[in-house]
């Protein structure tokens, strides 16, 4: 099997103070020119998918496997929010509207009653990615599975039918294709701090600053 071709580099990006890291030839997909934002990802993307056909597999600590299907999402809550998606190892951001359900509406709709600690591993249909969110994280409201970008169906390129957005955390734990959510008791860390490529998924204090963004009591952005 030959290997996918890796990106290549403008001189100068088409967006402005964009900065590809050391490690941006690790990277399968890299696009700075797609129209809504950049289109970024690690791995080769999963094969396109409708949200009917697609599941997700929620396994609670208790390791007991359950499934909601695509189609299920539609009877939760829905939420339409215009939040930044941050990207600070790329030094980009872009606000478009998201929709979709809350996160801690689907794990309640799975069964599982979060404890006062643990962690959420939430893995790509890609069969790689995977980041996690600490319990607090996790249950907080402005954690969605989004469905829709800008009032239509989410593109795949942009993580559809299903992806994670964690508004208040770096832009890689916005797992795209969502495929699996998996309760540990201890933190599994995530792909990023895995490879060596983040040492946290916190967003720096500028960034914060400069979007009004909040982050929870006790989990302070970190500086830069």
């Amino acid at each position: 099997m030959v290997a996918p071709a890796r990106p290549t580099f403008p001189a100068r990006s088409p967006r402005e103070d964009i900065r590809p890291p050391k490690f941006a030839d690790k990277f399968a997909v890299l696009d700075f020119d797609a129209e809504t934002m950049p289109v970024i990802s690690m791995f080769t993307p999963p094969t396109e998918a409708l949200l009917d056909a697609i599941d997700i597999a929620v396994r609670g600590d208790d390791l007991r496997s359950r499934t909601i299907a695509g189609s299920e999402l539609a009877a939760l809550p829905q939420v339409e929010v215009t939040e930044p998606l941050v990207c600070q190892i790329f030094n980009w951001y872009a606000t478009p509207t998201w929709g979709g359900v809350r996160l801690v509406d689907v794990l309640g709709a799975a069964g599982l009653h979060p404890e006062q600690d643990g962690y959420y591993a939430v893995h790509s249909r890609d069969g790689h990615y995977f980041e996690t969110l600490s319990r607090d994280e996790a249950i907080d409201p402005r954690v969605l599975l989004v469905t829709s970008l800008n009032g239509q169906p989410l593109p795949h390129e942009y993580g559809g039918p299903i992806r994670l957005f964690v508004p208040f955390l770096q832009g890689y734990k916005s797992v795209k294709w969502v495929g699996a959510i998996q309760a540990y008791r201890n933190d599994p860390a995530g792909i990023k701090r895995l490879l060596g490529q983040s040492k946290t998924g916190r967003l720096g204090q500028a960034w914060l600053d400069r979007l009004g963004i909040e982050v929870s009591e006790g989990e302070p952005g970190d500086p830069g």
